[in-house]
């Protein structure tokens, strides 16, 4: 190791290496390998790759004219020529001493620490919040609780996390940090690059070559990076995108003359893919858990390539190998020396299984036990510091294993004379940082003012940006256009949604009448066109909450400023919102008939856009302010339905009753633009009056003895002027548009500065570890005082526990598994599997695999990232839903039975739980569902206890689950995993995808030895995929089965210490392994994708091993099927009947929404805030005509309330969720008619007040599955926001409200008004408030009409009267005054309502209860149950 890092230094003297392995144009340097690779798949090469490195020094050092022309510079905006150049030196090296010479300043710093102390405060565990401790917060307990404990609460302990480092680490040094999980290695690697928001306190001394962490926090956060191991990245993006991002971001100013910012990123971007061998999957997507992308060692690579375009001077890298194979960590920790020692950079890595090959690569080790240094010095003398004080190293163990090991006091092993010597090595660390604070010298002066000149002329010199805000913005601009584009089912979806909409709004008010009878209808349709939109952006405001972790990573990595991202985003959405306001106003616009004047059309489209992209910044700052996707879609919700509600349409803003409603309607954007479009269409237009608004309809009756019954009409005369109408109803006037579109631009504006200030200042989350979470207190008590330190410490957790604690499981004492199997052979033979490829040909991904897993064995299934082993795994388990499956998998011989799977148990690699359930719920819930029927509760109550005494979590029983960051650690999490599959006994096997990823060695070896003893003990078949074995770990196999590229490439015994495969390898022509060499890295590094290794997937196929393996699978099959069956129960798919799954399933789902209060307070809240705006808005709205159609619109808020507040997964659970939502819609209702029902002030009489009430909680009933079933049929969020928007707009538009059963087309007035479920609630509900309502006008809505000469009001129009609705009166001087309305029942009649039909619409409204029900079930089979591919090629006759 040493020699590999002074043969880089010394090759390097006069040139370092910068980041960058520039594109050569020589033959020798073009290949398709990585960086430093003899070929494809080879090996990396540190020697190699310096040669080719001085190779592409030479090419780039040829004069720039021969490679590029002057191009712009984009940033300084002039050309790069007249540009500050740098010698080639400076620009690959970071501490090249012969460039400062030159007047070129290299960036070279360290990291020192003295007597290192974070603490943190809290007492270890959190109490699980439940519901009731929600609602009681909605009504302010949370701020008395906060009063209280400010003022008289017990301040949490201050503890130490960890405590008394000391240390250096050198530029062109390499720091590795060992420790389990829970030692403090994440803490101390946050607390080197200046991660401090998570802690209580940092004390003793960082610096940085003198920098202090102040100043380095500050202006040079982007020089000192802490990598996690999330790969974290926006999914959609290709690899090429995200890295050649990242390399704009971080583009320094003083390039290698000639070379432009172009250039220099797609050079860098070069040298990325080379290295780390992505040129094939460059333009492929990054992907996440839920896009298919890249795999998941190929996403770690990226997140390794974006760290390093960061161009840091101090990296520090957080557990990165975990889930890479072991040989692709090799590469990746050896790619990591050849550019530490090139660049002179520095790096501090921690790794939880790292093998020989792996810490060799390092300049030094820091062991950390418990919060203490237990060791720092070089590498090369850790393990004999170790043995000098007493410790044994036992033979095959590596070396970062052992060290380890000694953290654990049921791992290491003390010589009987350890005597505790004092180190030497801390003596020599003092002195190192004596020596170090003498060679420092001027470094951090050079290093500030290195970074000064690599920044922009636009950036301030304090700033920790590279680029200026100006480009920033343009780059986040780019990658937001990229983002969308690619997106493209997003994409379509959005224009689908404004086009299904638009018609439907178009249809819903098509032909508007230019009578008198059309405003109200123009209204309607004008209101749409501004709230439809609004709407859809809501997913605005859930992308800001739900994109935080990208934004904090790139933040944090000085990539832009966040609130450059609100700008970019917002210049983003103009040409998509610009489509969909087109398309929706145009599809609205002709439909509807609207005036055909072309200055109009363009001044509509110009209010819906503007209102459209202030909609989006209102939600984006929403987004910003919440705290997470729920409270993000509560508020987002809730603003829109205010400035809906509030925008003066639903009621007019003379008729609101106080000025405390009014500055609401004032801070709606809605108000103004629907102003503007209001005044519009109607100002200056002539209105002439419908038939049926001339009053009195007297047959006959001259126009001067008449008047238009409509606002603003005059006696006498035909029409009604539009500009008097707009200004006496609702307030409207000409002058004021363009006023309100000032008004709409600075609402816009101050969302965006509001969005901006807020991201740059608001911090949510945490990232300091695992907090248990308890039920109850005395569990938590209990379970706390002899608790073990299985996870990194948050801000308080104990971390001085005594020596016998550690966070592997402890020797298991047992003599006599409590798993017994049924000592069945599964095997396997000729297997293939081919999966669909859209607009390609199927690909198949497993080739002729045989194999079997016998009773008692354990076997490894292994293979390079990407060979195929959880496609192979979930084949066998019979878990692949897609593709087609041939060959043939037998247990005993025979065709497996229909309760194969509850029989084996699977043990998944991502360790998804019920985070709401305790550990010893969830164990009983998988004994009591799939352990057979014939085994009492009390039996499979008891062999739970006996796992959870088995997999030690005796202590953790009565723990939550939780998620990451609140709850089980990971070690912790996957032993729940395990018993969660022995809980269910399984009889025949058990298959575990990766259960040591993420593991520390000693917790990998404690989980293998565990399945050894389980293996040997309960005879059960054991089939296990696994990563990076060490060779003690890979002893405790019994056999392994090899992938490569889908193909098999051996099967059989593993032998005494991997000799058995290592001979079948060497015999076939692979290289002699080493005595020291582990047989799993051996195997995997002979066996992995290269041009110049053999094909050992057709060496396989050819050879004596596997023909006998076929031929004893034959044997097996012949043998065992003429056994008698063992089993005498019938097989059946699930273990119990689907009672008592119901049972235990409503058990859960109740404990999961009593735990996890979001759906239960979203309800609450929604229910409750909505019903107070109805209240306020019609607080006591008296008999007017305009009032009585306000009680309408008090009606139609509780049917356009929020419904999906939460989005229905796990259909499995239908009836459970059925059950338990019930109370929750009981609750819901009371929140909402209490407040509603009396402030509107509706009539009070107890048989009214209970149907209202009935209905209401039908409705809240009614909304749950109504969401089920639109969850059931779509796959994803896509396809909801596709099928949502159509389903709003027909159940709340086509219900007689928005427009009136008389004015519906006859297509839908024939059927869908009759087929909506809201429809009947509507007509239900305003009939029971609206019977026996007697009206009077007020003064402002009587009509006045003159009769004819000699004529009283009683002979001229008496029996018009007879014949039509409302009251007349005669007045003094003779006139007639006129009401339209008597009572609540005579407006009824024009709005299809009748109070004698209310109860047959209850009942059809539950009706559609039981249907929405049914359809959740019938939906969920369709779409995710039956396999209509297999059906249509049985149908087809195709196999």
């Amino acid at each position: 190791m040493e020699s590999q890092a002074n043969t880089a230094a010394s090759s390097t003297e006069s040139l370092r290496y910068k980041q960058s392995v520039i594109r050569s144009e020589s033959p020798e340097s073009i290949g398709t390998g990585q960086w430093g690779e003899q070929s494809p798949g080879a090996r990396v090469n540190v020697e190699k790759a310096i040669n080719e490195f001085e190779d592409l020094k030479r090419e780039l050092s040829r004069p720039a004219s021969t490679r590029s022309a002057q191009l712009p510079d984009e940033e300084e905006g002039e050309v790069t020529g007249n540009s500050m150049f740098v010698d080639l030196e400076e620009y690959l090296t970071r501490a090249n001493r012969e460039a400062s010479e030159s007047g070129i300043i290299p960036k070279r710093i360290g990291v020192r620490f003295r007597d290192l102390t974070v603490q943190g405060s809290g007492s270890g565990f959190l109490f699980a919040r439940t519901f009731a401790d929600e609602l009681l917060g909605l009504f302010g307990k949370d701020i008395f609780d906060y009063i209280r404990f400010s003022l008289f609460g017990k301040k949490p302990p201050i503890k130490n996390i960890i405590q008394g480092f000391s240390g250096v680490v050198k530029p062109g040094e390499m720091l590795l940090v060992l420790g389990n999980p829970g030692s403090g290695s994440s803490t101390f690697l946050r607390a080197l690059t200046n991660q401090r928001r998570d802690f209580t306190a940092i004390k003793g001394q960082v610096d940085y070559s003198g920098l202090g962490f102040e100043s380095a926090k500050k202006e040079y956060r982007g020089e000192i990076l802490y990598n996690s191991e999330e790969d974290i990245h926006l999914p959609t993006l290709t690899v090429r995108q995200t890295v050649r991002f990242a390399l704009k971001t971080k583009t320094p100013s003083k390039r290698i003359p000639g070379t432009s910012r172009g250039d220099f990123v797609e050079q860098m971007l070069e040298l990325f893919v080379k290295m780390f061998g992505m040129k094939h999957t460059v333009n492929t997507i990054v992907g996440n858990q839920f896009t298919r992308g890249v795999s998941g060692g190929e996403r770690k690579r990226v997140s390794i390539m974006e760290a390093l375009a960061s161009r840091a001077t101090i990296n520090a890298f957080d557990n990165s190998t975990r889930g890479l194979d072991s040989s692709t960590a090799v590469d990746y920790i050896r790619s990591l020396r050849i550019l530490t020692s090139l660049t002179k950079s520095t790096t501090v890595v921690t790794l939880y299984q790292a093998g020989e090959q792996i810490y060799k690569e390092f300049d030094k080790v820091c062991v950390i036990d418990s919060g203490r240094q237990i060791f720092y010095g070089k590498a090369s003398e850790a393990r004999a510091y170790f043995e000098e004080l007493g410790f044994k190293f036992i033979p095959g163990t590596t070396t970062a294993d052992f060290l380890t090991s000694i953290t654990n006091p049921f791992e290491r092993r003390p010589r009987a004379d350890f005597d505790g010597t004092k180190s030497r090595f801390w003596d020599e660390v003092q002195k190192e940082l004596l020596e170090y604070d003498a060679e420092i010298g001027g470094d951090a002066e050079n290093f500030t003012q290195a970074v000064k000149e690599n920044k922009s002329k636009l950036t301030r010199s304090s700033s920790p940006y590279t680029v200026s805000f100006i480009m920033q913005v343009w780059y986040l601009l780019q990658r937001e256009l990229q983002v969308i584009w690619q997106d493209q089912v997003g994409l379509r979806s959005r224009y689908i949604n404004t086009t299904v909409c638009a018609l439907l709004t178009g249809s819903l008010a098509y032909n508007i009448p230019k009578t008198t009878a059309g405003p109200y209808i123009m209204g309607g349709a004008l209101f749409f066109n501004l709230v439809i939109i609004g709407w859809m952006q809501v997913f605005e405001a859930i992308q800001m909450t739900l994109g935080r972790t990208i934004t904090a990573k790139q933040v944090n990595f000085a990539f832009y400023r966040p609130s450059a991202q609100i700008i970019a985003k917002t210049i983003a959405d103009f040409p998509i919102l610009a489509i969909q306001s087109s398309i929706y106003t145009i599809v609205v616009y002709f439909m509807c008939a609207m005036a055909m004047n072309a200055g109009k059309f363009f001044l509509q489209l110009l209010f819906v856009f503007t209102t459209a992209v202030c909609t989006t910044a209102f939600y984006r700052a929403v987004g910003v302010f919440s705290r997470d996707i729920n409270a993000t879609i509560r508020m987002g919700f809730l603003g829109l339905n205010i400035t809906a509600v509030f925008s003066g349409y639903m009621q007019p803003f003379n008729v609101m009753k106080s000025w405390v409603y009014k500055w609401i309607y004032y801070g709606s954007p809605f108000a103004y633009a629907q102003e503007a479009l209001m005044v519009n269409q109607y100002d200056g237009m002539q209105i002439p009056c419908a038939p049926a608004h001339l009053i009195p309809g007297v047959p006959g009756a001259s126009i001067e003895n008449q008047i238009c019954f409509f606002t603003g009409a005059e006696a006498g005369a035909s029409s009604v002027n539009g500009t008097k109408w707009l200004l006496e109803q609702f307030g409207y006037e000409r002058a004021h548009v363009w006023r309100n579109f000032g008004i709409i631009l600075a609402f816009t504006v101050g969302y965006i500065i509001i969005a901006m200030i807020g991201i740059e200042y608001l911090t949510w989350g945490s990232g300091g570890g695992s907090m248990k979470v308890f039920v109850k207190r005395s569990n938590a008590k209990k379970a706390t005082e002899r608790s073990l330190p299985t996870t990194e410490k948050q801000a308080g957790e104990d971390t001085t526990n005594d020596s016998a604690s550690g966070n592997a499981l402890q020797p298991i004492q047992t003599t006599k598994s409590v798993i017994q199997g049924q000592s069945s052979i599964f095997t396997w033979d000729n297997l293939n599997y081919t999966v669909p490829i859209p607009g390609s040909p199927p690909k198949q991904l497993l080739h002729d695999i045989h194999g079997y897993v016998m009773p008692g064995r354990l076997t490894a299934l292994m293979g390079p990232s990407g060979a195929g082993k959880t496609t192979l795994l979930d084949t066998l388990s019979q878990k692949s839903r897609v593709g087609v499956v041939s060959g043939d998998m037998l247990v005993d011989g025979k065709r497996l039975r229909a309760d194969f799977q509850r029989n084996t148990g699977f043990v998944e690699q991502m360790d998804i739980h019920d985070g709401t359930a305790t550990v010893r719920e969830a164990l009983r819930f998988s004994a009591l569902l799939r352990q057979p029927a014939t085994v009492s509760k009390q039996e499979k109550f008891k062999f739970v206890e006996d796992i959870i005494k088995l997999l030690e979590l005796e202590k953790l029983a009565d723990a939550l689950i939780g998620e990451p960051g609140f709850g089980l650690s990971v070690e912790e999490r996957k032993r729940v995993t395990i018993g969660v599959e022995l809980a269910a006994k399984p009889e025949t096997l058990l298959f575990l995808d990766e259960p040591t990823s993420g593991l520390d060695s000693t917790g990998a070896l404690s989980i293998v030895r565990f399945l050894r003893k389980l293996a040997d003990e309960s005879n059960l078949a054991i089939l296990c995929t696994i990563h990076q074995p060490s060779a003690i770990l890979f002893r405790n196999f019994d056999n392994i089965l090899l992938l490569s590229q889908g193909k098999q490439v051996y099967f059989g015994p593993i032998g005494t210490n991997g000799s058995a495969v290592i001979d079948y390898f060497q015999r076939n022509g692979a290289p002699k392994a080493h005595l020291d060499d582990n047989p799993a890295e051996y195997i995997l590094e002979t066996t992995r994708a290269s041009s110049r290794n053999a094909d050992w997937g057709a060496i396989w196929a050819a050879s004596p091993e596997s023909k006998a393996v076929k031929e004893e699978i034959r044997a097996i099959a012949e043998e065992r099927s003429q056994l008698p069956d063992r089993r005498t129960e019938i097989a059946l798919e699930y273990g119990m009947s689907f009672i008592e799954q119901v049972k235990a399933v409503t058990e859960r789902v109740w404990k999961n929404y009593w735990r996890d209060p979001n759906y239960g307070y979203s309800a609450i809240f929604s229910n409750l805030s909505t019903a107070l705006i109805a209240g306020v808005l019609f607080f006591q709205p008296g008999n007017t005509v305009l009032e009585m159609q306000s009680r309408g619109f008090a009606v139609f808020l509780v049917v356009a309330r929020e419904r999906n507040s939460k989005i229905y997964s796990a259909p499995a659970l239908i009836t459970a969720m059925h059950l338990c939502q019930i109370p929750y819609a009981i609750l819901g209702t009371l929140f909402f008619f209490f407040p509603w029902y009396y402030m509107v002030g509706i009539a009070t009489e107890s048989s009214r007040a209970g149907y209202q009430f009935l209905f209401i909680l039908l409705f809240e009933i009614w909304v749950a599955p109504f969401g089920m079933w639109i969850a059931a049929m779509c796959p994803d969020l896509t396809i909801m926001s596709i099928v949502n928007p159509f389903l709003y707009v027909v159940t709340n538009a086509f219900n007689g409200i928005l427009a009136p059963y008389d004015a519906l087309e006859t297509f839908y007035r024939s059927w869908i008004y009759w087929a909506n479920p809201l429809t009947h609630l509507v007509r239900g509900t305003m009939s029971n408030i609206l019977h026996d309502v007697q009206v009077e006008c007020s003064s402002k809505e009587l009509v006045q009409f003159t009769p004819p000469q000699g004529m009283t009001c009683t002979q001229y129009a008496g029996d018009w009267l007879k014949n039509t609705s409302g009251y007349m009166m005669e007045t003094a001087e003779g006139m007639c005054d006129y009401c339209v309305y008597k009572n609540g029942d005579e407006y009824m009649k024009t709005v299809n309502l009748d109070f004698n039909l209310r109860w047959r619409d209850l009942g059809i409204f539950c009706i559609f209860i039981f249907t929405n029900m049914a359809l959740v079930y019938i939906l969920h089979w369709a779409f995710r149950e039956f396999h209509w591919k297999k059906f249509f090629r049985r149908v087809l006759g195709r196999n």
